[in-house]
């Protein structure tokens, strides 16, 4: 299925969905452009670009209302035409399936029509992502414990417009997260799996016995990186 044929569907899909609880702008209609890339500057292609409304920050709210769809061409391009919609949780998705991270541009639109009905987004990054294969295993017998935080990015980007400008004091993009815990008798060993951007480091601190914490920095540097520690 060509690209012009999908947008030509969704378009369609739309004008069928339209209902009551969504005021759309009289004849008005959006340009959203750009270019898709992954963090070594390449183009992805088929990056799907989602316009939308009520979307919720971290993720698609069940009443979330799409305005309009496209995808980006070999090169990374993009340009889809949209409804529009004043609303104070308008929304920009890009997106590239489980194997990239995703961005999402928020403005509140209410009083808001930008600059020749066009939003740029200009060079999205959207980062490969990585399966971290975290293992620890209690070799050294009943009595000892390990505890151990790990820190590490997570694959999102959220950015708050405010008209033409960034709005940084909101934003939440590629947030650094932290897990922590305790092994022991009770749960002496842990096998677990997070998604990671490749080529980010994971800090990983711990500390057997309540001794002094050591750290190590173990960068993810492949699709599937496991990392195995004993104790």
């Amino acid at each position: 299925m060509t690209l012009k044929l999908k947008g030509l569907m969704a378009l369609s899909l739309l004008f069928l969905l339209c209902s009551c609880e969504v005021k759309l702008e009289d004849n008005m209609r959006i340009v959203v452009k750009g270019q898709v890339q992954d963090q070594y500057q390449a183009a992805i292609p088929e990056a799907k670009i989602t316009v939308q409304i009520r979307r919720g920050n971290y993720s698609g709210a069940q009443s979330s209302y799409v305005l309009g769809e496209g995808y980006s061409t070999a090169d990374g391009q993009f340009s889809v035409i949209s409804f529009y919609d004043g609303d104070e949780d308008f929304a920009i998705e890009v997106s590239a399936g489980d194997d990239y991270s995703s961005y999402v541009y928020k403005q509140n639109t209410v009083n808001f029509i930008p600059s020749d009905y066009t939003f740029n987004l200009e060079t999205v990054a959207l980062k490969a992502m990585a399966d971290f294969n975290f293992e620890v295993l209690r070799t050294s017998g009943e009595g000892n414990t390990l505890t151990y935080s790990l820190t590490y990015t997570e694959g999102f980007c959220l950015e708050f417009y405010e008209g033409e400008q960034p709005n940084p004091y909101n934003n939440s993009c590629y947030p650094q997260r932290m897990v922590s815990q305790q092994l022991n008798d009770n749960g002496p060993d842990i096998e677990k799996t997070y998604r990671v951007p490749i080529g980010e480091p994971v800090v990983f601190t711990y500390s057997i016995n309540d001794e002094p914490e050591i750290t190590e920095i173990i960068t993810v540097n492949a699709a599937s990186y496991d990392f195995s520690f004993s104790y």
